[in-house]
């Protein structure tokens, strides 16, 4: 008999990457994962709270029943094959320091990888203060590779009035304004979601700007805009459309990005001249 089995959130894409990683590195077998809305049928996880395995993933000691979740449960199963890593995870201090990067990912999964709810999804509590570390991390990536647009535009005559600061001012304000106008009960879900599009949008950017440092030529900077703008479209709709929420969030959304970038950049431009 093995010595572990783990419930975790089968819903959920990043917990499956997980899953299969623990695999990889011979940490669990295919046999060793129950999924969460199955448990209450496999008497092995008769002492498993359903609530907090939804949150962190359980492991559960096959003789004693025993147990574990999330950083905790994780070190355990490591103990079985990699016992100096365990050792090594389980000191407080190390634990202080990464815990709060699972805790990160675990409160923040169903944002980064959104799933279409049903009868036997469950809903992850809302931790707020790393719901806001999520927000404030894809706002610093945004901003850096927006100033670093901004600077490699100025260059260029057509966009002389530009600076890294201007853009950031020029493309942040309608995410700024979008979050502060949406006020339902779901907001945390929403800026989430609205934190992804932008991080997505700024990856598409990246790949962009990676184009023109190797081949410098504007075209990449503005088509990677066009083409991040396109798919920031298609997550808005696709996201609206899993929150259960109307689709006139994706127009409202749009029109204030758009109209208030329009009218920062005219206001840059009048300043300039």
């Amino acid at each position: 008999m093995k010595r572990y089995s783990i419930v975790f959130d089968n819903k959920c894409a990043v917990c499956n990457t997980g899953v299969k990683a623990l695999m990889s590195i011979g940490v669990m077998d295919l046999d060793q994962g129950i999924e969460l809305d199955q448990y209450h049928s496999n008497s092995l996880a008769c002492n498993v709270d359903p609530d907090r395995a939804c949150d962190e993933m359980a492991v559960i000691n096959n003789e004693s029943l025993e147990v574990s979740y999330g950083y905790d449960g994780y070190v355990k199963l490591l103990d079985v094959r990699h016992k100096k890593i365990s050792k090594l995870l389980s000191k407080n201090l190390v634990k202080l320091f990464i815990n709060p990067f699972y805790l990160f990912l675990a409160s923040n999964r169903r944002v980064i990888a959104p799933i279409q709810p049903s009868s036997t999804t469950c809903s992850p509590k809302l931790k707020k203060p790393y719901r806001i570390a999520f927000l404030t991390l894809a706002a610093l990536i945004a901003g850096v590779i927006t100033y670093l647009k901004g600077s490699l535009l100025s260059r260029y005559e057509l966009f002389n009035f530009l600076t890294g600061w201007k853009l950031i001012t020029i493309t942040g304000f309608g995410w700024l304004f979008t979050a502060i106008l949406y006020q339902k009960s779901n907001k945390w879900d929403y800026w989430g979601h609205l934190a992804m599009i932008a991080l997505m949008a700024i990856f598409i950017q990246i790949i962009g700007l990676l184009g023109f440092l190797f081949f410098p030529n504007v075209i990449w900077i503005i088509g990677s805009m066009i083409l991040s703008d396109l798919l920031m479209i298609w997550m808005h709709y696709r996201r609206i459309k899993i929150l259960g929420a109307n689709q006139k969030q994706t127009l409202i959304w749009w029109l204030i990005l758009h109209l208030t970038a329009i009218g920062i950049m005219f206001f840059h431009l009048k300043v300039a001249s």
